[in-house]
This record gives structure tokens, sequence and C-alpha cells, in this order.
């Protein structure tokens, strides 16, 4: 149930991402949307949702890059696997563990995708692009967690009540 209205979430996070915040840069990065949902709907469901909106949320991000296919989907999945591990939730309160889980994922993620792109040969800076690109995503991430979370809670206790006839 929770992808009936995730996909079109995750499409319109993944569209906005790659149109409207291309060319938006905030301290030298731009928010990773989809990852965000991705580490914060698997915080608020667990590893296997997680993961899957990872996956779902990875395709579209590939169709919408100019990046080879399968590249965000192996790096949004493992991030949204991660993010909902039992060990997390001894990270502390729900808002450290997010936040963690928001800038440690977004690094994650982009280690994930550059390492990959290295393997299939692709030109990439490695330690650059970490610290020119993925540590600002991370810091931006981590600055709008708290938002995600209360729209996917919102999201998630609605869902509920739809599928209990209360909505």
């Amino acid at each position: 149930m929770s992808l009936y209205f995730g996909i079109p979430i995750l499409l319109l996070a993944a569209v906005v991402q790659s149109t409207w915040l291309e060319g938006i840069h905030l301290v030298g990065g731009r928010p990773d949307l989809v990852l965000l949902l991705a580490v914060t709907w698997s915080i608020i469901r667990g590893a296997e949702e997680g993961a899957l909106w990872g996956f779902v949320g990875g395709v579209f991000c590939d169709l919408l890059s100019g990046s080879g296919l399968g590249l965000w989907t192996l790096s949004l999945t493992i991030v949204g696997f991660l993010a909902g591990q039992p060990w997390v939730h001894a990270l502390g309160p729900t808002v450290i563990r997010l936040a963690l889980m928001s800038a440690f994922g977004t690094l994650l993620g982009h280690l994930i995708l550059l390492l990959t792109m290295g393997l299939l040969e692709y030109s990439v800076n490695i330690g650059g692009s970490l610290l020119t690109v993925a540590g600002p995503a991370a810091l931006l991430n981590l600055v709008l967690s708290p938002f995600a979370f209360s729209f996917l809670v919102w999201f998630h206790q609605r869902n509920r009540m739809r599928a209990r006839g209360g909505g």
C-alpha cells in the first residue's frame, strides 16, 4: 500500500530534483530529495519498505539523469535498506536518527554512486565530488530532514486511516 501514493511522490521528487534543483546550488550542492525520502520512509517503516522506495526512486532518478541506468537505483536501494536496520534505533530518538541517517545516507549514497561509476570506467574525481557535491548535499538533507519526516508521517498516518476505512 505504501507505493500506491509513494510512486507519485517519488516521481515528483525526482522530477523536481532533476529540473528545478539542478541549477540551484546552496553551500555548493543541492539536496537529494529522492534519497531523503527513501531514508525517511525507511526510518518510519523499516528496511524492506525503505529499500523498495529507494529502488523505485532510483529508477526515476536514473531515467531522468544522464548517467548510466541502474547507478542511482543501486545506490538508493542500498541506502534505503541500511537506514531501516535495527541498529539505527540505537542511535537515539527519531530526530537524531533521522538527522544522522540523512547526512550519512547522503554521503554513502554518493560514495556508492561514485565507486560504481569508477568501476564502469566513468571519469570521476571521488574525493573532489565527495567534498564539493556530497558534503553540501548531506548538510542540506540534514536540514531538510524534519520537513520530509513531517510530510511522510502525515502521509503514513493518512494511509493507515484509509486502509482502515476511516478516510
